[in-house]
């Protein structure tokens, strides 16, 4: 066997893979996404309440919270199932 066979042998199984530069971009841009929106959806359903029940700030800051508890969350999702198809 050659050694070229062990390498070509990698890379189709995807094991030893390196990541480009358009997947690097692509994960960066899908964490800052998903990080940004779910706390930009937190702190409107958040004011939103405070507006109808007159509660201002304490559901603005709970709703920015759990946006950003979500988000980490989601992230944590996202690079594990990125780096499980590593």
């Amino acid at each position: 066997m050659s050694k070229n066979s062990g390498k070509k042998r990698e890379k189709e199984s995807g094991k030893g893979a390196r990541v480009g530069p358009l997947q690097a971009l692509a994960l960066a841009s899908t964490i800052g996404m998903e990080l940004a929106i779910m706390v930009v959806l937190g702190y409107y359903g958040g004011r939103y309440l405070d507006e109808r029940l007159g509660t201002q700030p304490y559901l603005l800051l709970a709703g920015i919270l759990g946006g950003l508890a979500l988000g980490t969350l989601g992230v944590y999702r996202t690079l594990t199932g990125f780096f499980e198809r590593e």
